[in-house]
């Protein structure tokens, strides 16, 4: 276990936070934790955020520098020698948490979930535990760890209510569900920054432009999203088509992309840090989820265009149906039937007032449920009652019984 950066603090008047996640790359559930131990009061918590990477590889990628230049914050690495590598950061975690003297853990995703409720079970710290981001567990082992979670976590998190039907026959009384929290200022229109990206990616030669934000990896079907592309463009080829995004299957989708006669329409960005302002340029938004695998939690690319005004064309099942209603924030499609979402893409490129209608309605839906203030709030009253406090005596004290 090593720091890797510290924003220490000798006061003792502040809730002892611990954060652990597995990295600190870009991700939804990153971006998540991130904006949680940014709009946390400094003045009422004292924060430390640890991850399962060696510290040589803990560098300034994706959050990290964010995430390390709070000052009441302290980075700390748990790394692991290999996959198999269980009781080494179970203990490094557990030393972790009593030398800074922890009183909450808050996990993200399942791994670090998994450790944590067995290291809250040594230690006596209770543990809130936002481990459920998806709907459908993708093997056994999965399914023993919510298991495990649900029985023995203080709070168990979901960010969507199919992460918690799909998988047991009834909700446990620790069980919450909490959706994903969107700081909406990050999608304030930008227009130098549009002309810029427009200038750097070669856009200004498409009229229109159909966007998918998700890493390039065996849990989407990007193929889907190709396959859209080809009978729109046959119809309009003046049509853009943006991968946004990187991961390891983005070879063999850049070979799918020209024996399919589209390297010219499709642009893959890689890895952006201005997805916002990527998801404000699109006209529609996809997002096609490898349903043989797994089912969404609350994905953070389609509240992303929402929150955009963006409508949304997206695969039909898990959370994605508590956010977006068939024919009013955009349209549902079951089991990525490529015709018929073509279809849907091309009806909305035509008509512009739809477009808009449904993108309003998306921006609305976004802005009265899933303001990052709620989110916080909610998270703060989790925190309050693992420790058996009110918030009015925590706010006073930082500490219950102080």
């Amino acid at each position: 276990m090593s720091a890797v950066s510290a924003g220490e603090s000798a006061s003792h008047d502040r809730i002892r936070l611990l954060f652990v996640t597995p990295s600190l790359y870009v991700g939804g559930a990153e971006r998540q934790l991130v904006q949680l131990v940014q709009n946390l009061d400094p003045a009422r918590y004292l924060i430390t955020v640890a991850v399962f990477v060696a510290a040589e590889v803990a560098t300034q990628e994706g959050f990290y520098r964010q995430v390390s230049g709070l000052p009441n914050v302290t980075l700390a690495t748990l790394s692991r020698g290999s996959r198999f590598d269980l009781v080494g950061p179970l203990f490094s975690l557990v030393r972790l948490i009593r030398a800074r003297q922890i009183q909450v853990i808050h996990t993200f995703l399942s791994l670090p979930s998994t450790f944590g409720v067995v290291a809250s079970r040594l230690t006596g710290v209770p543990i809130v535990a936002s481990a459920i981001r998806d709907s459908r567990d993708i093997g056994l082992v999965y399914r023993i760890c919510r298991i495990l979670q649900a029985h023995t976590a203080n709070i168990l998190v979901s960010n969507s209510g199919a992460g918690f039907d799909n998988r047991f026959r009834r909700r446990r009384a620790n069980f919450r569900v909490i959706g994903n929290g969107l700081d909406l200022r990050r999608f304030d229109v930008r227009p130098e920054a549009v002309a810029n990206l427009r200038r750097e990616l070669g856009l200004s030669r498409f009229t229109q432009l159909v966007g998918m934000t998700a890493t390039l990896s065996g849990f989407k079907d990007h193929e889907a999203f190709l396959r859209v592309a080809e009978k729109v463009v046959a119809e309009r080829p003046e049509t853009g088509f943006l991968v946004i995004g990187d991961g390891p299957n983005r070879t063999s989708l850049e070979a799918l992309t020209a024996r399919l006669g589209l390297a010219g329409n499709v642009v893959f960005t890689g890895y952006r840090s201005d997805v916002d302002v990527l998801t404000g340029m699109l006209d529609v938004a996809c997002l096609f989820t490898n349903f043989r695998v797994i089912s969404e939690g609350l994905p953070n690319a389609v509240m992303e265009a929402m929150a955009c005004s963006v409508p949304v064309v997206a695969t039909r099942g898990g959370g994605t149906v508590e956010i977006v209603h068939d024919g009013v924030e955009g349209f549902l499609v079951a089991e990525n039937d490529v015709g018929i979402s073509a279809q849907l893409v091309l009806r909305l490129l035509k008509d512009e007032s739809l477009r808009r209608r449904l993108g309003a309605q998306g921006r609305a839906s976004i802005e009265a449920n899933f303001s990052l203030a709620a989110c916080i709030a909610r998270y703060e009253e989790l925190y309050c009652q693992v420790l058996g406090a009110s918030p009015e005596k925590l706010s006073k004290s930082g500490l219950p019984g102080r």
